[in-house]
């Protein structure tokens, strides 16, 4: 396939395949690919939790809300498809040791517009503020 149907095809289907690092072979074979709609971040935040909760900087996020120590709901903007997507975040207290570590809510199921994080102690599993969270957000969006 050339690299102008390639761009007709994402323009018109909103979802394109890039080839991996085999490319086309010679017979016309593409090898692995890669499909970028799916392989981006649908979402994405970095927030300071220490004290009252504010934004540092994200992406597709309308807001958070403070819930209490170490509890964080995340609004997504643009809704998911469904609940049915994967997290992956990090938390830590300001020093150079990452002594925290985040969930993904405590019996609070995430929804295709909202999910909940929680900085926890690493040592006693109790919930704390964390001044850097940050999570990102991988599925299809509605």
């Amino acid at each position: 396939m050339s690299k102008a149907s390639d761009l007709a095809r994402l323009m018109t289907s909103g979802s394109t395949a890039i080839h991996g690092e085999t490319g086309v072979t010679a017979s016309g074979s593409t090898g692995l690919t890669t499909n970028l709609q799916q392989g981006l971040a649908k979402q994405w935040i970095s927030l300071n939790g220490d004290g009252t909760a504010a934004i540092i900087d994200s992406f597709n996020t309308t807001s958070i809300t403070d819930n209490g120590t170490g509890e964080y709901s995340v609004t997504i903007a643009n809704d998911m498809s469904n609940a049915n997507y994967s997290l992956a975040g990090i938390a830590g207290d300001g020093t150079s040791s990452f002594n925290r570590g985040l969930s993904t809510g405590y019996g609070t199921a995430p929804t295709s517009t909202l999910y909940t994080l929680i900085g926890i102690t690493s040592s006693s599993g109790s919930r704390t503020d964390c001044a850097y969270v940050s999570c990102q957000l991988n599925g299809d969006l509605a």
